[in-house]
This record gives structure tokens, C-alpha cells and sequence, in this order.
């Protein structure tokens, strides 16, 4: 007579959501996303005039914003690394390795001399800080939603898992504002001399505070749950040759077991990616190539971001009613029927038009998207792959649309 199998631990009770753990996560968000913003608006501003001076302006913020591009091209690094830790050391650590990786990052680009300084040296460190900032953010917000979603009940995860997405708009609020304060109270030499640098060194200030705020926050059951089944195997081999490394890691399991899921992924985050950094990046370029005042897209820009802190809670909230999938499409929809439009009225000069196709493409189509997608990816997934698998495919489709838009648009006003 065979022995019974011995039966598998029941998972841990379902706790009440701890609002501090959202408050932890959304915050240490708000402070990665203000360095990782900062990067677009001085690539727009000022990076193609200290760092590429010998180039015709526009050619300038091509290559400028080649180097944001390189930010994005290491996005999928860091969500691979910093995806297989999580999977398999822990949510946490994770968490608090990816903003303290970030705050250096920017702390130093605040530091670096420019091109009139040391020459060519110059945009090849910036290139590689805007690596090193890219390969963080590969990993914080896949751990900031990974962290809501398992520890928000069922039928709220909708909501909570889209709160990274308000720490995102608030960090980009944040640093755009700054920007916006620089060029209102500087004059252009001062801001191309010093000025720039402020909102870079803020970052030294703002990291340490979201460390300390992040020492608190807790593993999620499920992944202790997870853990804990793993220990009670076999362990493997201490040390395995790098194939197989490869071959067994969760990136690569992920892609073995979910291959529809994870193109799905790629491809929805890629819609979300590629309209904010039209709308919200390239635009400013357009208009300072057509001659026009920059200072109502950037305040239109802070507008929304900050309208954003009501609008992507409200969408996640409705994809807990009606599902993730027509609150997704909707937004992806919105953001193409108004592309053309938008520009049309760049080129009017208009604030108040200028501000209403923010609030419609920001506000609305990409809130849609920001709201419903995270709680949709992590559904797709189990516990054991879910970081490496939404930490590398989000981010490849952040490579395909977000990181090379601004560039290619740039490009084509040439």
C-alpha cells in the first residue's frame, strides 16, 4: 500500500490591507520617478546645449535624448536582475536596493562637469549614469505593484496595485515643477550654468528620507508562502555552470510557461509608454524646434500629473467593476485618436486648448492604462515568476516605444 502524499500547508489567512504599506510603496515610487523624469526634461532643456554643444540644436536633442534612450535599453536588465532576486530572495530588498541604486545615479549626474569642462568625457559618464538610473527603474515599480497585489484582498487589487502608477505621476510631477520654478526664476545663462544641477542634488535628500521610510515594509505572505515550499526540496547545486544558471532562472522559466502572457505584456506596456513620452516629453522639443513658449506645456504637464492622483485610482478602482481589458483598450484608443490633434494645437500656442489635450491624453487615455494594467499583468502570473516576469517583459516594451519615441519623433523634424 503506497503512503499518501503529505498534504501541502494551508496558505496564510488573508489580512486586513495595511494602509502603510501602500503609503511605503507609493512614496519610495515618488522618489525613483523624480530622478528617472528629471532625466527627459533636462534632455529637453538643457543636456543638447552643455553636453552635445557642438551639434546643430535639434541634432543636439537627438542625441541627448539618445542617452534617455540608453536609460530605457537597460530597463530590461534591471527588471531581469533585480526580477530573479525578488522571485527568489524577496520583494524587499529588492525594493530598497533599486532606490537607494537610483538616488546615486542622480546625485552624481547633479555633480558631473559638463562638455566645456572635460570634453567627450562628459556625455559617456552621462550616458552611463542614465544606464545605471535605467537599470534601477527595471526593478522599482514591478516591486512596488508586486508588493500591493499581494497583500491587497481580491477585489481591491485593481486599486492598489495602480497606486505606483500615482507615485510615477507624482515623481514626474515633482520634477517638472522644479524645472518649470529653475527656468521662471533663472535666466537662461544661470540655468545652463548652475541652475540645472538643483534639482539633480534634491535627489541626495529625497533617497535618504524614502530609505529610511522603506526599512519598514514587510514581505508579503505569498511570497513567504512560496519560500517556504521551496525550502522544504532539495536544494540545488551550489554552483552551476552559467548555461544552465540561465536555463533555470525565472526569467527564462517565465517565458517557458507564459509565452502569450509575457507578449501581452510587452506589447500593452508599450502603448502606455509610447503616449507619455510623446505627450509628455518629445512635445517640449517640438515646440522649442517651432519657436514656441515651453512654459504652458510645462505647467500643463504639472497640471495633469497632479489631476492624475484622482484619475488613475478612479480607473483602477472601475477595472475592479467591470475588468481590466475594456478600461485598457479604452484609454489605448483615446491616446490614438488624439495624437494628431494634439499637435495641431502645440502649434496654436493656446494654453488653454494645450492643457485640455493634456488632460485628455495624460488624464485620461494614459490614467486608463496606468490604472487597469498593473493589477491585469500580475494576474497573469504565479508567485514563483511573477516579478522576473513582469520586470522583463513591461520593460521591453518600455524599450520599444517609450525609450526610442522621443528620439525617432525628434528625428523627424529633421
Amino acid at each position: 500500500m503506497t503512503e499518501a502524499a503529505p498534504a501541502r500547508p494551508a496558505p496564510p489567512p488573508q489580512r486586513a490591507f495595511d494602509p502603510k504599506i501602500a503609503l511605503t510603496a507609493v512614496f519610495g515610487t515618488t522618489i525613483e520617478w523624480y530622478d528617472f523624469a528629471l532625466y527627459g526634461t533636462a534632455a529637453a532643456l538643457v543636456f543638447n546645449k552643455i553636453y552635445f554643444p557642438d551639434s546643430d540644436p535639434l541634432v543636439g536633442s537627438i542625441l541627448a535624448y539618445g542617452t534617455f534612450a540608453i536609460g530605457f535599453l537597460a530597463r530590461p536588465l534591471g527588471g531581469a536582475y533585480f526580477g530573479e532576486r525578488g522571485d527568489t530572495r524577496g520583494r524587499k530588498g529588492v525594493m530598497v536596493a533599486t532606490l537607494l541604486l537610483m538616488g546615486l545615479a542622480t546625485t552624481a549626474i547633479g555633480l558631473l562637469p559638463t562638455y566645456g569642462q572635460i570634453g567627450v568625457a562628459a556625455p559617456i559618464l552621462l550616458t552611463l549614469l542614465r544606464f545605471v538610473q535605467g537599470f534601477a527603474a527595471g526593478g522599482e515599480k514591478t516591486g512596488a505593484l508586486i508588493i500591493l497585489f499581494e497583500n491587497a484582498p481580491p477585489k481591491w487589487r485593481g486599486l492598489a496595485t495602480c497606486l505606483p502608477a500615482i507615485g510615477t505621476g507624482t515623481g514626474t510631477l515633482l520634477s517638472t515643477g522644479v524645472f518649470a520654478l529653475c527656468t521662471s526664476l533663472l535666466s537662461e545663462g544661470e540655468l545652463l550654468s548652475w541652475g540645472w544641477r538643483i534639482p539633480f542634488l534634491i535627489s541626495a535628500a529625497l533617497t535618504f528620507f524614502g530609505l529610511w521610510v522603506r526599512r519598514s515594509l514587510p514581505e508579503t505572505a505569498e511570497f513567504r508562502q512560496t519560500a517556504g515550499d521551496a525550502d522544504a526540496s532539495p536544494a540545488p547545486p551550489v554552483r552551476l555552470p552559467l548555461g544552465r544558471r540561465l536555463a533555470t532562472s525565472r526569467f527564462v522559466t517565465a517565458w517557458r510557461r507564459y509565452p502569450k502572457e509575457m507578449l501581452i505584456v510587452i506589447g500593452a506596456g508599450a502603448a502606455e509608454n509610447a503616449g507619455y513620452y510623446i505627450f509628455g516629453t518629445f512635445a517640449v522639443t517640438y515646440a522649442e524646434d517651432r519657436g514656441l513658449a515651453t512654459t504652458a506645456l510645462l505647467s500643463g504637464i504639472s497640471l495633469v500629473a497632479a489631476l492624475k492622483l484622482v484619475t488613475v485610482p478612479a480607473f483602477g478602482a472601475l477595472s475592479d467593476r467591470v475588468g481590466r481589458r475594456p478600461v485598457s483598450i479604452g484609454g489605448a484608443l483615446v491616446l490614438l485618436l488624439a495624437a494628431w490633434p494634439f499637435f495641431e494645437v502645440v502649434d496654436g500656442g493656446r494654453p488653454w486648448a494645450i492643457w485640455l489635450f493634456l488632460f485628455i491624453t495624460l488624464g485620461i487615455g494614459q490614467s486608463a492604462i496606468l490604472g487597469s494594467q498593473p493589477a491585469f499583468f500580475a494576474e497573469l502570473f504565479d508567485t514563483s515568476v511573477r516579478f522576473s516576469a513582469i520586470g522583463v517583459a513591461n520593460n521591453i516594451g518600455t524599450v520599444l516605444t517609450g525609450g526610442l519615441a522621443p528620439m525617432l519623433a525628434s528625428a523627424l523634424l529633421l
